[in-house]
Formats: structure tokens, sequence, C-alpha cells
């Protein structure tokens, strides 16, 4: 997209008020797969709210040794927002006092919400965070994710440290419970390769798996930086990733909501998107894709003698 068609490059010569996150929002949402594919409509996606997030934290005062930091987790902290994600964000704070925080937050987050953000936010210190990421598995998955985007950077990286640090000395405790938990979604959410409206986010074999051989890669129980093995399989592996991501990408395009069910009524608009032949072609790819990503995670497992 050109700068004067762009929403995103758009938020740069305007205020960050609730009206102009929205209305960059509708514009970007209107994009057709010949405008942007999946890729970079995630890219947009993402650049918009980070330059809104940005804009907005100078006008509240949360910056360099401000004693807040903006931090992404989830979607946004993997750089895979997608146009129904929620907006999973942290705010960090440096043991403020309880009335500067809530102003803070309250000034960060109705804005968001004035904008039909999909929003998922706590306020925390690092050290309140570090403690729910211990307490809670699924949470300390997410921490894994987290991202820095604007205010105090050193907040951001004790976080990043801390949590990837207590990670790596508590896996094998928590080796079980992660298993425990990963065999329960798929058992609630089924097989990609057999479903018939396949969940591609956490079905066996989806995106939630990706992230899974990502945590065990950090817990040092794989080899290789992205749990893929020697170099074809991590090529396989990223390339997988690709295709469940991108899939679901133009769910959420198609459908306009945050589904992760590949439908029979999508799956034609969603084949054509990804250039992919037709609805046989699509399922076909990804199936591949779920199979590549099950067989990892069941050698992983195996390697651990699960």
């Amino acid at each position: 997209m050109s700068y004067s068609t762009d929403p995103v490059a758009q938020t740069y010569r305007t205020d960050c008020t609730a009206i102009n996150l929205a209305r960059a929002r509708t514009e970007l949402r209107s994009c057709t797969p010949d405008q942007l594919d999946s890729a970079a409509l995630r890219e947009a996606w993402r650049r918009l709210h980070e330059t809104w997030l940005t804009a907005k934290a100078a006008e509240i005062g949360v910056a360099a040794a401000s004693g807040f930091a903006i931090v992404a987790t989830g979607s946004l902290g993997r750089d895979e927002l997608l146009p129904c994600s929620d907006l999973d964000l942290l705010l960090l704070h440096d043991d403020m006092p309880v009335e500067t925080v809530e102003r803070v937050a309250e000034l960060l987050w109705y804005p968001l919400w004035d904008a039909n953000v999909r929003l998922d936010h706590s306020v925390r210190t690092v050290a309140e965070a570090l403690e729910v990421a211990a307490a809670n598995i699924l949470a300390d998955l997410g921490l894994l994710d987290a991202r820095h985007i604007v205010g105090d950077e050193r907040l951001s990286v004790q976080l990043r440290d801390g949590v990837r640090r207590e990670w790596r000395y508590g896996i094998h405790s928590r080796y079980d419970e992660l298993v425990e938990t990963a065999q329960s979604r798929w058992q609630r959410c089924g097989e990609i390769v057999h479903a018939v409206e396949p969940d591609v986010k956490s079905g066996r074999g989806g995106l939630r798996d990706v992230q899974l051989l990502a945590a065990l890669s950090l817990g040092h129980l794989t080899d290789g930086v992205t749990a893929g093995g020697p170099g074809d399989q991590r090529d396989a592996l990223s390339g997988a990733h690709r295709t469940l991501l991108d899939v679901r990408t133009e769910i959420h395009r198609s459908s306009g909501r945050g589904d992760d069910l590949l439908t029979a009524r999508d799956a034609d608009a969603i084949s054509v998107a990804l250039r992919f032949g037709d609805s046989g072609d699509l399922v076909r790819r990804l199936s591949a894709a779920a199979d590549t990503v099950s067989c990892r995670v069941d050698a992983v497992f195996e390697a651990a003698g699960v």
C-alpha cells in the first residue's frame, strides 16, 4: 500500500484517539487478499496497534525511566496479531503509587475499549507477574512470549529474563503438567488431520502446538532454536507454521470474527485467498502442516519418555 492510503501510515499523522484507531482497524479489515496477503495483513495489523500504543504512551507519560512499561503477550507478543484476535497487554510498573497506577491504566485501557478492541489486560509489578507465572502454567506459557512495546524497557527485560530463567529451572518439575495440559487440549479440540471442521489454533497439530515446541525449546528440552531438529526439519516446521497462521488469518478475514474453525462455508474463499486451488487442496495443505507439527511434538515427547 502507498503511504497515502495506508491506514497505518495515517496514524502517524493523527492523534491517538479511539476514533482514529477504530477507523484504521475498519479500513484494514476491508482490505482484500489481492490488496494485502495474509502475511502483509498481519504486519499491517501489528504496526497499527504498536504505533497507536506508542503514541498513547507518549501522551500519558509512559516513557523510558517512567517506572511503567507496556508489554505485549499472546499473539501481539509473537508478532502474530490477527484481525479479530484479542489484544493481550500487560502494564508493568515499578511499585508505583496505587493512584498513579490506576490513572495510567485507565488512560490506556479506556480508549482501546472505546475502539471496540477485544482487550485482555493486566496491571502488575515484575514480582507479581513472576508470581502469577509460577502458580499457573498457562500464564507462564503466555509470558514466554512477552515483548516490550514502549516505556521503561528495564522492567520488560526483568520480566522476560525472570520468566525464562524460572521456566528453564522449573521445566522438569512442571513437565508432567505441561504434557497433561496439551493432552487435555487435544481431547477437547480434536486432531486437525481428522476433523471435519479443524481447529487450526488449538487442535492437535495446530498453532498451540507450535507454541508448545517453542516453549520446550526455551526449556532446553529440544534440539534447535525452533524445536525443529536438523535444518530440513526446521524448514518443514517453519513452513507448516506459516500455513497454519495464513489459514487462521484468512478465517478471521472471511468470517469477520475471531473464529479458529475452518468451516465448509469459508473453505472455498480461503483457498482462493491463499492461492491453494480448491477447498480440497486447502484441506490437504492444512493436514500436511498439522501432521508435520504433530510428528515433531510426538518425537519430542518420545525422547522425553512420555
